[in-house]
């Protein structure tokens, strides 16, 4: 008999018996150079996420990069090419330790997902073209490239998918936009196969379903209105739930059955912003409400350190999916659309990553006058 989840090391090797994968929502030069990331591997980690944010917050928080803002701007090139070198190493060198995990996964996990730049999400071609380029420096079988999951993505991440390349479908917040998603990852595989290509177990996706950013939402629609106290910090799990669902109807049917005899990969929901928000919830909310099987859960480090102190791992994802329909009937009962309020999330999230690259802009023309200020007064 299989031992029991509890029975097996840590939470996170708990949750991957159950099959959850953990990634780790954070990188960083220092996390690569001082074998911490190789640490969480061996704990159990099986992925990395990315973003600019992250790396803004890498890049203004240290040194460590100077070296390589000094070098790769040397010839005189802009601050975004000076990023995308950056980031390319790092992703790279995350990619190598992660390495073991995917060969030993049969190809399916040890990804580590690098953003094509978030000022394209409304711009398709372009998306695609960055996506191949990046794929392409990185030169790693284990890259997935993240994709805004926007209706000018979602063509971009069927294209992708059809050429091979790995792709993380960024800022689902809907279960049309997971639905969408999903059928782009579908047709990807099967333009594939229409084209020639024989190795459908080689590419990976992952849908990245967004959880806290909806509660913090609904909760603040929830409060301007009389009732529904009840479904107060419910609606973002509820949702997801619901997503879950609609992975498990998608992989039982001919089409994706079809395309699984020949080696495909499901591509699985990644539950993403599981960082809890608000103070009166449990640190470790979305990391247990959304256990399961063919899931993923990309963790910051202060979640990721919680799960592993006192997180509790058992099969939740399919609990209460009645219940979670109720919920959402009710917040829909009490005058508050979902589908506005995950619209407004999608809107607010192509905004909030394009900032982002933007800050991370301004961060790396900043340090490098410093260097170059420093490097002048030294000669």
């Amino acid at each position: 008999m299989p031992e029991s989840p509890e029975s097996i090391g840590n939470t996170i090797q708990q949750a991957h018996a159950i099959g959850q994968s953990i990634w780790f929502d954070y990188i960083s030069r220092n996390l690569i150079d001082s074998g911490e990331l190789k640490r969480l591997v061996e704990s159990g980690v099986r992925g990395v996420t990315s973003n600019p944010a992250i790396f803004q917050s890498a890049i203004s928080g240290s040194g460590d990069y100077d070296a390589s803002l000094v070098s790769y701007g040397a010839g005189g090139s802009d601050d975004a090419s000076v990023f995308e070198l950056i980031a390319i190493d790092d992703v790279r060198d995350a990619a190598d330790v992660l390495r073991p995990v995917y060969d030993g996964s049969n190809r399916s996990d040890g990804f580590v997902s690098i953003e094509v730049n978030p000022l394209l999400a409304d711009r398709t071609d372009e998306t695609i073209a960055e996506a191949r380029r990046l794929y392409a420096s990185i030169d790693r079988p284990n890259v997935m490239i993240k994709v805004p999951g926007t209706p000018e993505g979602v063509p971009a991440v069927r294209k992708l998918i059809s050429e091979g390349i790995s792709v993380n479908v960024t800022l689902l917040f809907s279960l049309s936009a997971y639905r969408t998603a999903a059928r782009a990852y579908v047709d990807g595989l099967a333009d594939y196969v229409e084209a020639g290509g024989d190795d459908l177990g080689g590419i990976s996706s992952v849908a990245s379903f967004f959880v806290s950013r909806v509660d913090t939402s609904a909760d603040g629609a929830l409060a301007e209105v009389n009732g529904g106290d009840e479904i107060v910090g419910k609606i973002g799990i509820a949702n997801a739930r619901l997503a879950y669902a609609e992975f498990r109807e998608l992989i039982s049917t001919a089409q994706w059955q079809e395309l699984a005899v020949r080696g495909a990969l499901p591509q699985r929901p990644l539950w993403a912003s599981t960082g809890v928000k608000n103070p009166d919830y449990s640190d470790v909310l979305y990391m247990n409400e959304l256990m399961g099987a063919d899931t993923v859960n990309t963790a910051p480090p202060a979640t990721l350190d919680a799960f592993l102190d006192h997180g509790e791992v058992s099969e939740r994802v399919t609990v209460g999916v009645d219940d979670a329909r109720a919920q959402i009937a009710r917040l829909e009962e009490l005058g508050i659309s979902l589908d506005g309020i995950t619209d407004e999330l999608l809107t607010a999230g192509v905004k909030t990553f394009a900032d982002a690259f933007e800050g991370l802009l301004g961060v790396i023309a900043t340090r490098r006058s410093e260097l170059s200020g420093a490097s002048a007064s030294s000669d």
